[in-house]
């Protein structure tokens, strides 16, 4: 296919940051769901998978330490460091017209509206998704922290407290992964315009039909400069530049 019907959306840092989020996500979810339901035949029979409890109990905070490490480089690197342009500038953060936009889409995806509203960089649930993400990393990293390092935990707020964050992190790891599984995976994968998958997460690229209908604000400004390709802000976990 020609470059003008292919867009780089993001980069290689993007790429790399996403495959360590899901493979984490994915362990963690393996890893712990058993611990929820321990008395279910489906729990057992992944326990066994992942060569019994000390194996599992591994592989469950291994993955949790690198879901950190990687929220804490994200949080530095385009929090902190990379200011071209400032974050709070930045085109992922959650703005008015994304109400409209979402109740416009609600409209498309019902059939009462022909075209899903014009959006740019990011759509509503694109943004959604990642103020999810922000939130979970930071929830189920304090609350699994406590747990782990209990002793450490105790030296500073009282037992009641403990259980409350231990409460927390289970009940968080079930909204977390039914999220995953019903609103992002329909919209990234399931969706009948993508079934059965986005590749976008491993190449990085968009076709231009994709792009003129659900960022076509994006494209507009693109096309507006010297080339097609964006040339001006990072996208979160990405280094590619994109519009302001």
């Amino acid at each position: 296919m020609s470059h003008k019907h292919i867009h780089r959306r993001f980069g290689p840092l993007f790429i790399v940051q996403h495959f360590i989020l899901f493979t984490c996500v994915l362990l963690l979810i393996l890893s712990g769901m058993p611990l929820k339901f321990p008395e279910s035949t489906v729990a057992r029979w992944a326990i066994a998978l992942q060569g019994g409890m000390d194996a599992r109990r591994i592989i469950h905070h291994t993955a949790g330490h690198v879901l950190i490490i990687l929220g804490a480089f994200h949080f530095l690197y385009y929090v902190l460091f990379n200011w071209n342009p400032p974050f709070y500038k930045r085109a992922i953060l959650p703005m008015p017209k994304d109400l409209l936009d979402m109740g416009q889409y609600m409209l498309y995806i019902i059939g009462k509206r022909e075209d899903p509203p014009a959006m740019g960089r990011y759509t509503w649930y694109e943004k959604f998704d990642y103020i999810g993400l922000i939130w979970g990393i930071a929830v189920m990293g304090v609350t699994g922290m406590s747990m782990l390092y209990m002793d450490v935990a105790l030296q500073y707020i009282p037992m009641s407290w403990l259980q409350a964050l231990w409460a927390a992190h289970s009940e968080e790891a079930m909204l977390a992964t039914l999220f995953l599984l019903i609103i992002h995976a329909y919209h990234v994968h399931f969706n009948p315009e993508k079934f059965p998958m986005s590749l976008t997460f491993l190449h990085g690229k968009i076709s231009h039909e994709e792009m003129a209908k659900y960022h076509p604000l994006e494209l507009a400004e693109w096309e507006g400069k010297a080339g097609d390709e964006p040339v001006g802000e990072t996208g979160p976990l990405s280094t590619d530049p994109g519009p302001t």
